[in-house]
Formats: structure tokens, C-alpha cells, sequence
């Protein structure tokens, strides 16, 4: 079979730092993890806590789908928010509903890395070689 290969998206939008990797087999995605830096001043908060009170709430809607894990840190200036997905066992729909998640096509058959670079380049992210 095919082995396990990754590659890595970066962009800045809006004032967000967002890397997020791929782990795939052929043209299968298996894994994605992103990590996002969400500047408070993108969100319009001054604080960690009116980050917080923004952020929480869109933080708690990850925590009822299953095969996605999600963390969010506070730091001085940002929130950094980390999630994690295995594309083999997460709910797409209940996913869609709740982020920006790209996904086009036919789910059932799993997603395309092609297909999911392409949007990825579109939408400005750039490979990280």
C-alpha cells in the first residue's frame, strides 16, 4: 500500500497566524492538525478575558465530535488554538456546521489531498517545502 506521507500549509488571514498539516496515503487524507495564533486584536478584545468570552464558546462546540481534539491557550497577545482531526473516524457534517472546515466532494470515499491543496491555495495558504 501507500505509506503515510504529511505536508504543511501556512497562511496569515486577517491577522491569524494558521499552519495546518496533512497526513496522507495516496490521495487519502488520514490526519489533519492546525495550529492557529489568533491575534486578541483580530477578535476585538483587549484582555485573555475578553478573548476569552469570545473564544470559549467556539472552543466548546469541538468537544462534542467525535475524532477531533481541540485545545486553546491564552497568552499575552494571542490565543493559540490546536485541533486535531482523524479523518477516519470525525463526524463531517456536526464539523462543517461549526468551522471553516474546507472540504468539498464526497466525504465517504475520504478527502482528496489534491483536491484540499488546491482550495488551500486558492483560499492563500502556501506549502511549506
Amino acid at each position: 500500500g501507500d505509506k503515510e506521507e504529511s505536508k504543511t500549509f501556512n497562511a496569515n488571514l486577517a491577522g491569524t497566524e494558521i499552519s495546518i498539516t496533512y497526513t496522507y496515503k495516496g490521495d487519502k487524507i488520514i490526519k489533519q492538525t492546525s495550529e492557529s495564533k489568533i491575534s486578541y486584536a483580530t477578535v476585538g478584545a483587549k484582555t485573555k478575558e475578553d478573548a476569552a468570552k469570545i473564544l470559549d464558546p467556539l472552543s466548546a462546540k469541538y468537544k462534542n465530535i467525535a475524532g477531533v481534539e481541540e485545545k486553546l491557550t491564552y497568552e499575552d497577545t494571542y490565543a493559540q488554538e490546536n485541533v486535531s482531526v482523524d479523518m477516519e473516524k470525525v463526524d463531517f457534517k456536526a464539523l462543517q456546521q461549526i468551522s471553516g472546515t474546507m472540504v468539498s466532494g464526497d466525504t465517504s470515499k475520504g478527502i482528496s489531498m489534491k483536491q484540499t491543496q488546491t482550495l488551500l491555495e486558492a483560499a492563500g495558504f502556501k506549502e511549506a517545502k
